[in-house]
């Protein structure tokens, strides 16, 4: 099926990426197949207090607002987010300037399978999912058939890009964006 919109989109996301002087890991370009986009990221850059549920430090701040900038001319139909303040807060300024609402998955047994399936389910073709340093490449790992390791604590800047065509392979492309990670500040 041959969906213009959404190869426009994704190539649009590729161009602007790449513009703000971001290097892609792996880039590709979507195929015309493409039925569904899954763009995902782990939470931005977090206060070591409260150590439960930290918010963003400056820098994370920063790093949402950068994600705002990556994917302003891509149409977001839909945002995941486990309900922790750091996952909420890096996807709440795409959401607010949008007028959307964010999708919280409560954190339990079974969750990341519980969403993935909801995804799938989805109407939405093109959906962001803020995680964390382990939950996001398990993630992607479910949805594309692959098998990234966790993330280092210190990478804040991975920007996964997860391909579902319809009836085909999944695919997946690593990008970088915001600021480059590993900067440490205090909040």
């Amino acid at each position: 099926m041959y969906r213009p919109s959404l190869v426009l989109r994704m190539s649009l996301l590729l161009v602007t990426v790449l513009i703000m002087g971001l290097s892609p890991v792996d880039v590709g370009i979507p195929t015309v197949s493409e039925d569904k986009v899954v763009i995902l990221v782990r939470h931005a850059e977090k206060c070591a207090e409260p150590e439960d549920n930290p918010g963003l430090t400056p820098l994370g701040r920063e790093r949402a607002m950068a994600l705002v900038r990556a994917l302003s001319d891509v149409s977001v139909d839909a945002i995941y987010s486990t309900p922790l303040d750091r996952t909420l807060d890096t996807v709440r300024p795409l959401a607010a300037e949008r007028g959307m609402d964010i999708i919280r998955t409560p954190i339990r047994a079974g969750f990341l399978e519980a969403m993935v399936e909801s995804i799938k389910a989805s109407d939405a073709s093109t959906i962001l999912v803020s995680g964390h340093s382990n939950t996001t490449p398990r993630v992607v790992n479910l949805l594309a058939g692959t098998t990234y390791p966790d993330l280092d604590e210190s990478e804040y800047d991975r920007l996964y890009v997860v391909y579902l065509p319809d009836g085909g392979t999944p695919r997946v492309t690593i990008l970088r964006y915001g600021p480059p990670s590993g900067t440490v500040e205090a909040c």
